[in-house]
């Protein structure tokens, strides 16, 4: 939850950056690893003292997908960043969530439980797409580079969720 709230927060600080004001991005990025960080002990928590529950593997992945699509956005909006994303970055990445998730509620829906398993290629995803929010709020100069690489990586998890999702249905026709 504490991640959801940090959000706006996150949001309200990217776009108000300028390079005059370069503790504005600092905070923005303080903020960010907070938050990360705290994706990261929660999970860690959670698994080591055998606290999941259904809310919370419903919320954290939501949790990561909307900062991270929110930062996007945002720092695709200002163009103050020495390497701000390009408008069309945040574009595909979003687009490509909201359709696996459409997908995901379709193969629920319509063909049984969805069996849901963590996917390397997901979870490199989302490395790096966190790596390049904070390349970006960091101004390194690998941020384009990474930027490219999180587009190429984002589009071969996407494909291999979608072979996942038509393999399940294609069981689901068979049984």
């Amino acid at each position: 939850m504490v991640r959801i709230v940090l959000i706006p927060v996150l949001a309200a600080l990217i776009m108000s950056y300028t390079p005059e004001k370069q503790w504005i991005r600092i905070l923005a990025l303080v903020l960010y690893c907070v938050a990360a960080l705290s994706d990261a002990l929660d999970g860690f928590v959670a698994r080591a003292y055998d606290q999941k529950t259904r809310f919370g593997t419903v919320l954290d992945p939501l949790a990561d997908k909307l900062m991270i699509n929110v930062a996007f956005v945002f720092l695709a909006v200002n163009r103050e960043f020495k390497e701000p994303l390009p408008a069309w970055f945040p574009v595909i990445i979003l687009g490509r969530d909201c359709i696996i998730v459409l997908g995901s509620y379709l193969i629920n829906e319509y063909f049984g439980p969805l069996r849901v398993r963590p996917r390397l290629s997901g979870k490199l995803t989302t490395v790096f797409q966190m790596s390049t929010v904070a390349a970006v709020l960091l101004e390194l100069g690998i941020a384009r580079g990474l930027i490219w690489a999180t587009l190429v990586i984002s589009i071969v998890s996407f494909f291999d969720y979608m072979y996942v999702g038509v393999k399940q249905i294609g069981n689901e026709d068979a049984a």
